[in-house]
């Protein structure tokens, strides 16, 4: 009978160090999910900021473009530099 016992809690502890296995194998791939999710998200600051920066840059640019030609396209007038 005690044999038995025996034989049922080295079967029960079996079962019981697998699922510890298999939750730590959870747990170190939620962790490194969890870590590759922060890094994404960092990129993802990045990213959008550099967006904003050339959202900027071209508004300045389409700006300046647009008032050196409303100041190139006085009829008659041509640019001294040009001969």
């Amino acid at each position: 009978m005690l044999k038995q016992q025996l034989e049922a809690l080295i079967h029960e502890n079996t079962i019981l160090k697998r699922a510890v296995t298999i939750q730590h194998e959870r747990q170190k791939d939620y962790d490194e999910k969890a870590q590759e999710l922060g890094h994404l998200k960092q990129l993802i600051s990045q990213y959008q900021e550099q967006l904003r920066a050339l959202e900027v840059n071209n508004y300045t640019l389409t700006m300046h473009l647009r008032q050196a030609l409303q100041s190139n396209s006085t009829p008659g007038r041509f640019n001294p530099d040009i001969f």
